[in-house]
């Protein structure tokens, strides 16, 4: 029984080990997945944040991208700031007026406070939560981590615990940071019929176009939104025609190849955000999630914001669970990669189809029955 007792005393040192303070962020702390691997992913539990996924052969964090105190909203200013791939949920964008006088942040409590580790079995997953009383749900993060091929699934678990059924999202808000991003950074989708988040309301179709020739204004300006060198800011937004959706960043002066794949009954809607600053891009947002028109339920509730159908929001009864997944991947690329045409999952396998040259990146991955 003693021997027992000792054996437990070192496995919870051993886990504490990988849930270290963040050196330099006083209101922090990472949770480090697959230290013993090829890749590692870390993750902030302040806000709840994928903060850092490498290859361990490279040096570059794609997810660099963040914002100081002093650059968030203000009622968001007292949490956690905006940072890599957080979690936008019950909204995507800003609250009402009401609901910031009751304390409600930007994209919804959970990216702005506190997560707790509830189940972390190995280095390789954990579970976190965060129970968010003002937004009335509690979600739960699952992180299964392939660190051998630098591949992880993650499942979102969101209880509505109001005693009313009320309108809801989810959007998951991967953001890109130099040095990963740069002019050269090559964007790919399988997004199909799309428009300028700023010429989406109230007539999404008003402008309406097809990935990757985007339409910057209402003179139909020209855009190429593959590239990541336009001048200008926007975000495009897009459905798509396929079962699953993917989305990619290439890097190429980095050598690396991120992307994101998912079932899109689950996540219907892509969100590009590109974002400059003196003239140069500093973030890039591949944002895919349940709403592609960022208004309040009311205005979205004012008109008809369909586009080809499809809601920008879903209904989450009183007490019901959505359960949601996607896995994200990254994988070396040779210095002349010329950008993605087609990403399939199949037989334990995510098979990366190069344009023009039809060369092919095969990725293993752990997880054979995600889709």
């Amino acid at each position: 029984m003693g021997m027992n007792r000792w054996k437990i005393k070192i496995l919870l040192a051993a886990c504490s080990l990988l849930c270290l303070p963040l050196q330099g962020q006083a209101q922090g702390r990472m949770c480090v997945l697959g230290k013993s691997g090829k890749a590692h992913l870390s993750v902030d539990l302040w806000g709840g944040a994928l903060v850092d996924f490498r290859l361990d052969s490279h040096a570059v964090n794609p997810f660099s991208w963040n914002l100081s105190t002093g650059e968030m909203p203000m009622n968001n200013r007292a949490g956690a700031p905006f940072q890599g791939h957080f979690l936008c949920l019950g909204r995507w964008g800003a609250p009402t007026e009401g609901e910031v006088r009751a304390g409600i942040p930007h994209n919804g409590q959970p990216g702005n406070g506190w997560w707790q580790v509830v189940e972390r079995p190995d280095s390789l997953s954990m579970c976190i939560r965060s129970e968010a009383s003002l937004d009335g749900m509690v979600a739960e993060r699952r992180m299964d981590f392939d660190a051998e091929h630098a591949v992880v699934r993650v499942t979102d678990r969101v209880r509505n615990t109001l005693a009313t059924g009320r309108l809801f999202n989810v959007v998951q808000h991967a953001t890109l940071g130099v040095p990963f991003l740069s002019a050269s950074t090559i964007i790919d989708s399988n997004a199909k019929a799309g428009f300028m988040q700023h010429l989406s309301y109230p007539a999404p179709h008003a402008y309406e176009y097809m990935w990757p020739a985007g339409v910057l204004d209402t003179l139909h300006s020209p855009v190429d939104l593959r590239r990541s060198d336009t001048p200008v800011g926007y975000v495009t937004t897009h459905l798509f025609d396929d079962e699953v959706g993917w989305v990619s960043a290439a890097s190429p002066q980095c050598g690396l190849l991120m992307g994101y794949v998912w079932n899109t009954a689950e996540y219907p809607w892509l969100n590009v955000w590109h974002d400059v600053r003196d003239g140069k891009p500093c973030a890039k947002g591949l944002e895919f999630g349940t709403t592609g028109i960022g208004r309040s339920y009311q205005d979205l509730l004012a008109v008809d914001t369909r586009f080809h159908g499809q809601l920008s929001f879903f209904f989450l009864d009183a007490g019901e669970v959505v359960e949601k997944s996607f896995l994200c991947f990254q994988v070396a690329i040779p210095a002349d990669y010329r950008g993605v045409e087609r990403v399939e999952v199949f037989d334990g396998r995510i098979v990366i189809n190069e344009k023009e040259t039809g060369g092919v990146l095969v990725v293993p991955c752990a997880f054979p029955h995600f889709l």
